[in-house]
């Protein structure tokens, strides 16, 4: 609890020093002013269009009469009220970042704060950059816990509507860049299939061949496991067809006795053989042998990818031309309209 008697709060902040409201009080005003000055601008401006001033004049005579001597007719002068009022903020707050030492140089001060300059000059094309004034002072208000514009209505209707303009402006911006990638390497690519095998592939050759060793093993062991008895069912059927439409095997069944016998025998043998072979293959998986050969594999296609032309017509060129052509379809979509 703060024990100064003259303090008060602004959102839960204490403002006790006569420094800090002055400087509080100063900011609002000034805010004050540039609204007023900005509506005193956007009317008069409105009063040029004839339209307009006719509609004014023929509802209200008396009080067109009224602005068009003392207001619209003096509007220069009135504006360089403002304008002196604004010449002075600016001198205070610069003389403020001095004493406070805010920045490296004592002149840095005009050209951090360009728009507070540019908007005292008393001419409609730099008149409209006092708004910026009224949003840095809002926005160090902000920063100093004054105040919360998050919570209003008007900031946040704002805040939608530039998320809908960034956007559509950066989903243009990339389609644009994605789509010239494209045609770059439709065109050749300056070599795009050589730099990607040799920047991108090769450096990563080692951990490319481990991570397909390890998903090869991991699926060829899971179907294996999985459908054993298929497999040794499928195998057992195409041995007996293979033993029974060979011409040695079928003059066993001219063997009295023990003709039949034989042919199973070597039936069964040739299916434990096989099934043996498998399940050796399967266990094997995980052994230095296949990391190697799965390797020498990798090593293989690169040389190959290394060996073609990078004329556009590779299929690396056209895998990555698809590619990009699905990333332009997922960053078309105008996701803003969700919120709607």
């Amino acid at each position: 609890m703060n024990d100064n008697p003259d303090a008060y709060r602004v959102r839960g902040r204490t403002v006790s020093s006569a420094a800090d409201r002055l400087l509080l009080a100063w900011d609002l005003g000034i805010i004050g002013l540039v609204s007023l000055n900005l509506a005193l601008i956007l009317f008069d401006s409105l009063f040029l269009i004839p339209p307009l001033s006719n509609a004014m004049e023929a509802a209200l005579p008396a009080a067109h009469g009224w602005y068009n001597s003392n207001i619209h007719e003096r509007f220069f002068e009135i504006d360089l009220v403002f304008v002196s009022i604004f010449i002075v903020d600016v001198l205070a707050g610069w003389a403020l970042a001095i004493k406070q030492q805010r920045y490296q140089r004592w002149y840095f001060y005009p050209f951090a704060h360009w728009y507070d300059v540019l908007g005292c000059i008393p001419l409609s094309g730099f008149r409209l950059l006092r708004v910026l004034r009224v949003i840095s002072i809002l926005f160090r208000l902000q920063r100093l816990g004054y105040i919360d514009v998050r919570n209003w209505a008007v900031y946040r209707t704002l805040m939608v509507y530039y998320g809908i303009f960034v956007e559509e402006i950066s989903d243009r911006v990339v389609i644009n860049v994605l789509s010239g990638v494209q045609e770059e390497i439709q065109n050749g690519g300056g070599g795009f299939q050589r730099q990607l095998v040799q920047e991108v592939l090769l450096p990563r050759r080692e951990l490319l061949a481990q991570s397909i060793a390890q998903r090869v093993e991991v699926a060829l062991d899971t179907a294996y496991t999985e459908n054993r008895e298929q497999i040794h069912g499928y195998i057992g059927h195409l041995v007996e067809n293979s033993v029974r439409d060979n011409a040695a095997v079928r003059n066993l069944e001219r063997l009295p006795m023990v003709g039949q016998y034989a042919i199973q025998a070597v039936e069964d043998a040739i299916t434990d053989a096989i099934n043996g072979v498998i399940e050796d293959a399967i266990n094997g998986l995980d052994s230095e042998e296949f990391d190697e050969m799965v390797s020498h594999i990798t090593d293989s296609v690169f040389r190959m990818l290394m060996n073609e032309q990078a004329d556009g017509s590779g299929e690396i060129n056209r895998a990555v031309i698809e590619t990009l052509e699905l990333v332009k379809a997922q960053v078309a979509v105008k996701r803003w309209k969700e919120n709607f």
